[in-house]
């Protein structure tokens, strides 16, 4: 949609006084008196403030009735237009490890808190589980203050006999999924979906608007028609990351899948097979070389990369990465590096790429020693991340660059939109097994010179329909290296579909 006109201050009420004395002259009759400080132009001026408001206030009424740019009451004004249900606040669900003592029953419900007083209960009777047995739970209370990360401490209210009172947070699921109620980028994809889609007669669009119906942790469902045969069908719902506690998965806890597969095989025909199985996450590493401003400190703009030589600049044995190969302390590491350039102490920067919290630490190499292939560099202050680790074997390491923070952003953002891939390259079942929706620029599943493009342009937060202006800084790039493109296609149907998440990353100079 084309933006309304705005026009300036001043602006109509010198159209109005040209208009004015143009129509006089036209009628034969003396110009009349429009100088500042007539009557004519403080009338014109008072004209002026009122239209300008008018204009104001329609502009306003446009971006709320264009579900692209309304926010808040505006975007659930077309929710509701379009029939959409209300998506309540969610609470967490997942699994925690229990410390057992002898026999023991722990009944369904059975409540106990978290760090933070908020609530939560098991789900199911679980009947003499072994000790260090991972049981399902959920949070009584809604809100994202009930995610919680691998291994925090959780407590019974009262603990079940032979039961520590104590219990931890399990790392293959976490608690995840609790949110502060619909955010307005997932709205706009309800929205959206129905108006391209036109869910009726349980087609994939109905089908994609009941998972998201489903249960708010649900980011999007890509539906595979036909995937089983006629009759049949997939649905595989995907969250969002949970980056308040360092969680980059795509996949619903079974606790979640399981109410998503509750709600839609409750609408949908029994001669149907509707099959409803998350994604599976596949990481992906990359890095990119890029073009940027020279160092301020050789006349760039500072916009660019913080050295003068960035350091390391890549060599053909690197293969497009930079990795690093022992961990001596937090802040005396060794890399791959395969330049014959070494490091100037006390002034080049280095960057560290966390595969836990995914961000960037920039540190400046205070010494060097070793050689080509095996650089070992003491840096300024140890490397550490928002959860307290640090560089680990095979982690990126990068020059320092200006913006380098928001570069690492970026990709997140825009790998958390991507989805599955195909769930099959079984000829005979192709093409009406495709993913649905297919994979498109705007829906995107592989690495490609648009997905870097979408990534040099600054991808916003999830969904968001606020300006960006992208990083201008950067005037070249290319992928310098992947550990794939496309996500890995399962060996059976049977398997889910794979997703992409983003693990190592790194940015160096294009040569």
């Amino acid at each position: 949609m084309a933006d309304l006109y705005q026009p300036r201050a001043g602006e109509l009420r010198d159209r109005l006084l040209r208009d004015l004395r143009l129509c006089a002259i036209d009628n034969n009759v003396d110009e009349p008196p429009t100088q500042p400080g007539s009557d004519w132009h403080l009338l014109a001026t008072a004209l002026d403030t009122v239209m300008l408001q008018n204009f104001t206030n329609v502009g306003a009424a446009e971006q709320a009735h264009d579900v692209f740019s309304a926010i808040a009451e505006d975007l659930d004004e077309i929710r509701k237009a379009e029939g959409l249900v209300e998506i309540p606040a969610s609470g967490s669900s997942g699994k925690i490890k229990i410390t057992v003592l002898g026999s023991t029953t722990i009944p369904n419900a059975t409540e106990g808190t978290l760090p933070n007083g908020l609530r939560w209960r098991t789900v199911g009777t679980v009947v003499n589980p072994a000790d260090q047995a991972e049981i399902d739970v959920e949070s009584i209370d809604t809100g994202a203050a009930t995610n919680l990360k691998a291994g925090e401490t959780v407590r019974f209210a009262t603990a079940p006999t032979n039961v520590a009172e104590e219990a931890v947070v399990s790392e293959s699921e976490p608690l995840t999924g609790g949110d502060d109620g619909e955010s307005d980028p997932r709205k706009r994809d309800r929205i959206l979906n129905a108006r391209r889609n036109k869910p009726a007669g349980a087609n994939w669009g109905q089908l994609r608007q009941w998972a998201l119906d489903a249960l708010g942790s649900v980011q999007d469902a890509y539906i595979y028609p036909a995937l089983g045969g006629p009759a049949s069908c997939k649905i595989v719902p995907v969250r969002e990351f949970v980056t308040d506690i360092d969680d980059y998965s795509r996949e619903l806890s079974s606790a979640q899948t399981q109410v998503v597969r509750t709600y839609i095989q409750a609408k949908v025909g029994i001669p149907e097979e509707h099959v409803i199985q998350t994604a599976a996450d596949e990481d992906l590493d990359v890095t990119i070389l890029v073009t940027l401003p020279a160092s301020s400190l050789s006349g760039g703009n500072g916009q660019g990369w913080t050295d003068p030589s960035p350091w390391p600049a890549l060599e053909v044995a690197d293969a497009g990465v930079v990795t690093v190969t022992a961990v001596t302390t937090n802040d005396v590491i060794t890399v791959s590096a395969a330049t014959t350039t070494a490091p100037v102490d006390g002034q080049t920067h280095v960057a560290w790429w966390s595969a836990v919290d995914r961000k960037f630490r920039q540190r400046l190499v205070t010494a060097h020693s070793g050689s080509t292939g095996a650089w070992v560099l003491t840096l300024e202050s140890p490397l550490i991340d928002d959860s307290g680790a640090g560089p680990a074997v095979d982690d990126y390491i990068s020059p320092g660059a200006f913006n380098l923070d928001a570069y690492g952003a970026a990709w997140v953002a825009l790998i958390q939109r991507f989805g599955p891939g195909e769930n099959t390259a079984d000829s005979g079942r192709l093409p009406r097994a495709l993913r649905h929706p297919f994979v498109t620029d705007e829906d995107p599943t592989t690495v490609t010179n648009t997905t870097l493009a979408q990534w040099s342009n600054g991808y916003p937060e999830s969904g968001s329909s606020a300006a960006h202006t992208g990083f201008p800084e950067i005037t070249g790039f290319e992928l310098g290296f992947a550990s794939a493109t496309t996500p890995t296609i399962p060996a059976t149907v049977d398997d889910p579909p794979n997703v992409f998440t983003p693990h190592f990353f790194a940015i160096y100079e294009q040569g």
